[in-house]
């Protein structure tokens, strides 16, 4: 398997935990992840990303979901 496929899989053990993190962290309205992204509505992003992880895990077209949550996790838990 190359680097880069190896680099961008998640194993069940981490998405289940960072399911379980979403679904029960105090998320705030909105956030900004960065200078050019800006979400107005955190429960639909998580609603939209938690549903395509749930139907779609372990199909790697569908990690950018999981990475997005991972990213708000970040950023939530450093303020």
């Amino acid at each position: 398997m190359k680097a880069k496929e190896k680099a961008n899989e998640y194993d069940e053990q981490t998405v289940r935990a960072l399911m379980e993190w979403v679904t029960h962290a105090d998320l705030p309205k909105e956030v900004r992840l960065n200078e050019a992204e800006y979400i107005y509505d955190v429960k639909r992003y998580v609603e939209a990303n938690l549903y395509d992880i749930k139907e779609h895990y372990p199909d790697p077209f569908y990690n950018p979901s999981i990475t997005r949550l991972l990213r708000l996790k970040e950023i939530v838990e450093s303020v």
